[in-house]
């Protein structure tokens, strides 16, 4: 018998939300409130963000892989960079309006949990967090990668099943192209 998960409440989670474009930031902003969320530092421009994580610290920041200048993907190999200090290990979710393989991976090699396609489903982004929330990883330091350990299952495959990732390596094999969130999901 399948029992559901408990129900997770977000009110207290602190989010910092780092979006250049005043009207994604706000669409954003809304979602995180329809979650219940409160407590969120709404960012316009990297500056106001390396202010906020040396000021505060966070639950989860979401950050838009394209922002003006220094992009998403720089701004979270910079979080991972600051060993010890706080938020280095701050669960951190890329939003990217082009899901691009390489974009993908550059996120995930940079210390992001996830990556989420735009436009935001609200659904998926509520999905992550929650998972965020439930599920603590391991966090890895080393010389080459500092983020969340990519392993999610430290058992081995099942006799006769295929590694679960083999099928979108070679669905991504176009690296140009964007990705659907399943194939997003399936590089992590």
């Amino acid at each position: 018998m399948n029992r559901a998960q408990p129900l997770v409440s977000l009110r207290q989670t602190k989010i910092l939300v780092i979006e250049d474009n005043p009207q994604a930031l706000e669409i954003l902003s809304q979602v995180l409130v329809g979650f219940g969320i409160s407590e969120f530092r709404k960012c316009e421009s990297l500056q106001d963000a390396h202010t906020a994580i040396d000021k505060s610290e966070f639950d989860v920041m979401i950050v838009d892989g394209e922002l003006a200048g220094e992009s998403g993907f720089e701004f979270t190999r910079f979080v991972r960079s600051r060993v010890g200090a706080s938020n280095f290990t701050t669960p951190i979710v890329i939003i990217t309006g082009s899901p691009t393989r390489a974009k993908v991976v550059e996120a995930r090699d940079g210390g992001a949990n996830f990556v989420i396609a735009k436009p935001i489903v609200p659904r998926t982004l509520l999905d992550r967090i929650v998972w965020i929330a439930r599920n603590t990883r391991e966090f890895i330091e080393s010389e080459d990668y500092c983020g969340p350990d990519r392993r999610f299952r430290n058992v081995p495959l099942p006799f006769g099943m295929d590694d679960r990732r083999a099928d979108a390596v070679r669905l991504t094999a176009t690296p140009q192209r964007d990705l659907s969130q399943d194939e997003i999901d399936a590089l992590f």
